[in-house]
């Protein structure tokens, strides 16, 4: 009787997870959850102990909708890490999918290294990578700063479109977790890098690329230069506007002003890059200013506003 309710268990743990992600993963979800160890409820928690867990899923999830399908994602799982010779033996797809899994882990130290092994953009991901937004660990919160390109922003915004009020919660969740732990730290929310990414997913438009600038200043050629946080713009000397790419500075420059004022050249370089490059250069709390008096920066930043 005993080995009949463990084989139940497996088979509502194995429901529960392929309910989390699309039907057509279904085969390589099932490959994945095989080597799952549910077998084992002997798992050591926070406290550091050894603890025996009845229930390795824990029974609240998130339903979120993913290109017109309904999925479950677990808040919580205990069961343990699977033997590394079985982990190996996963396709790449198959690893991305046990990578995902485990960001519902109930230790954080497991979400933030599994987060790190993640290094593929498909919109499947997302909605795991996403639920990470609001919670409250700021070393995973910076791994997920640090993965943000482009094409993660483009599907955060594609998921914040199907899911917006599932965003909101979660914008309001990273606003709570700030002001309960890292408010000494971080005095204003918006030098937080929850709300700095949140907010980069809010300006973002579908189909057009976004970048932040993490640098705008004056060099000693008494040049403006904006440096981007990604992208780069080799081939921009080609659209003959006098907006040069320095590649071994990573950053774009104009010439030194003759009848422009460096506000002219800044709004022009921008509008070059968004017009004949389809990318949006946008300036965050964390932007670097060099040698760039409070004038100036006033009158950068008022143009942010006037244009957000």
């Amino acid at each position: 009787m005993l080995n009949w309710f463990k084989g139940n268990n497996h088979s509502k743990y194995r429901e529960i997870l392929l309910n989390a992600f699309p039907r057509t993963l279904k085969k390589n979800v099932e490959s994945v959850l095989d080597i799952l160890p549910f077998e084992v409820n002997e798992v050591k928690l926070c406290d550091g102990k050894i603890h025996k867990v009845e229930n390795l899923i824990h029974l609240d999830f998130q339903t979120v909708i993913l290109e017109d399908e309904h999925l479950s994602i677990p808040n919580r799982l205990y069961f343990n890490e699977p033997e590394l010779e079985k982990e190996q033996k996963l396709t790449n797809i198959q690893k991305a999918i046990l990578n995902c899994i485990y960001l519902r882990h109930h230790n954080g130290f497991v979400r933030q290294r599994r987060l790190e092994k993640i290094n593929c953009n498909e919109y499947w991901i997302t909605p795991f990578t996403f639920k990470l937004l609001g919670e409250y660990v700021l070393e995973i919160l910076e791994v997920l700063d640090g993965q943000i390109d482009n094409n993660k922003l483009e599907n955060y915004k594609r998921f914040a479109i199907e899911n917006p009020k599932y965003y909101q919660q979660t914008e309001s969740r990273m606003i709570s977790y700030w002001n309960e732990y890292y408010r000494r730290k971080f005095p204003k929310l918006k030098l937080y890098v929850g709300k700095i990414i949140l907010d980069q997913i809010k300006t973002k438009t579908i189909g057009e690329k976004q970048d932040e600038i993490i640098e705008v200043g004056i060099d000693k050629n008494e040049r403006l230069f904006i440096r981007p946080k990604r992208e780069s713009f080799l081939l921009i000397y080609r659209t003959a506007t006098e907006v040069h790419w320095d590649e071994k500075e990573l950053i774009l420059y104009s010439p030194k002003p003759r009848e422009w004022n460096y506000y002219n050249w800044y709004r022009h370089i921008i509008d070059v890059v968004h017009k004949e490059c389809n990318t949006k250069l946008i300036l965050t709390h964390r932007t670097i200013w060099t040698n760039i008096d409070n004038d100036l920066k006033k009158q950068i930043i008022e143009m942010k506003k006037a244009t957000a």
